[in-house]
């Protein structure tokens, strides 16, 4: 569609057809601090004071910014040069403890920390774990040797995105009793996170008791308040804005937020995905202001907005494998805070 149908609206174009912001780029440009932001500041200000370690689990819907979160911890280890390694488990990785060792290889290089000499004397046991054959490993000496490497490079960040994807893996138990030596042997000024499903973190503490108990913090993310909203909508717009003098959510008008938030039920990502929705319909139909009206026709014509689910019984001995939220998972009227606009 031409970029004069947007101009009505101070617009180069849809700000809205990049739903997430998945890099470190541009995580801190849009992300929105909620509740949960303050505590993981708080756990991270410990690690890099080296005043504390932390196992913590950020969980949440898909959507909810579990990523987000992980990319803004490697975000602050970039800006103050500590060490991290990010790693996303995917259920394209056959071997995930090759790819963790490679991960950490290449956070070495990034970090500058090899030389004409070779690198930092943690990293050629890592190498070696590289180079193992297939699912062929010790868990107990791989998780010893990466939180080694952990404790050597302090203050120092292992990220895990996506940890669900674990019941995909082949080497899914082996790699668990990895993970849970690394939370044995790691000090002060080291911090493992992961981001997961809440379902399957309450599936791995039942089945896998050993590695639930050394958790140290498990944290929800909630869904967003209208005001909330409004600035994820606001930082996306500005991000296309040609007009300057005009309100930071325009064409958006409160009720219309209201009306995009309580259909996505708080989660940022549903919320771009809607608010792209919406925003077409106005341009379709020339409207010079979204309403509470208008987006609520756009929605009715919108199948399967209202989130659904299915309960997962966390006793079973087969982990689950749907990201769909339950109606635990998600609250059904996000709380209204202050927040941008400083109104209710």
């Amino acid at each position: 569609m031409p970029s004069g149908n947007y101009e009505r609206y101070g617009l180069t174009g849809n700000p809205f057809r990049e739903l997430a912001s998945e890099n470190v780029e541009d995580v801190t440009l849009f992300h929105v601090n909620q509740e949960t932001d303050a505590a993981l500041r708080s756990i991270r200000e410990e690690v890099f004071d080296r005043e504390n370690r932390a196992v913590v689990a950020v969980t949440g819907v898909q959507g909810a910014g579990k990523t987000e979160r992980l990319l803004l911890t490697a975000a602050e280890a970039r800006e103050r040069k500590a060490f991290c390694v990010y790693f996303d488990v995917t259920t394209k990785t056959p071997w995930l403890l090759k790819g963790l060792a490679a991960a950490f290889q290449a956070a070495a290089k990034d970090a500058g920390r090899m030389s004409v000499l070779g690198g930092p004397p943690w990293l050629r046991p890592l190498a070696a774990l590289a180079r193992q054959r297939e699912g062929q490993y010790d868990p107990t000496e791989a998780g010893r040797r990466i939180g080694e490497a952990l404790n050597a490079s302090a203050p120092s960040f292992l990220l895990l995105n996506d940890l669900h994807n674990l019941v995909e893996m082949q080497d899914v138990d082996s790699f668990v009793r990895t993970i849970e030596e690394i939370t044995d042997v790691i000090k002060p000024g080291v911090l493992v996170m992961f981001g997961c499903y809440a379902s399957y973190l309450a599936w791995l503490c039942v089945n896998h008791p050993a590695l639930g108990s050394r958790i140290n913090r498990a944290m929800s993310l909630s869904g967003l308040s209208d005001d909330e909203a409004r600035l994820v909508l606001a930082k996306k717009l500005l991000a296309k804005r040609i007009v300057e003098e005009l309100e930071p959510t325009y064409p958006f008008d409160r009720e219309s937020v209201a009306e995009l938030n309580r259909a996505a039920r708080g989660n940022p990502r549903r919320l771009l995905e809607l608010a792209d929705v919406v925003l077409e319909r106005a341009v379709a139909t020339r409207a010079y202001q979204i309403d509470g009206e208008l987006a609520r026709a756009a929605l009715v014509q919108r199948d399967g907005w209202v989130v659904g689910g299915q309960t997962v019984d966390v006793g079973t001995s087969r982990p689950p494998t749907e990201g769909a939220a339950t109606p635990e998972e998600v609250p059904a009227a996000p709380p209204k805070r202050r927040g941008l606009f400083g109104r209710a």
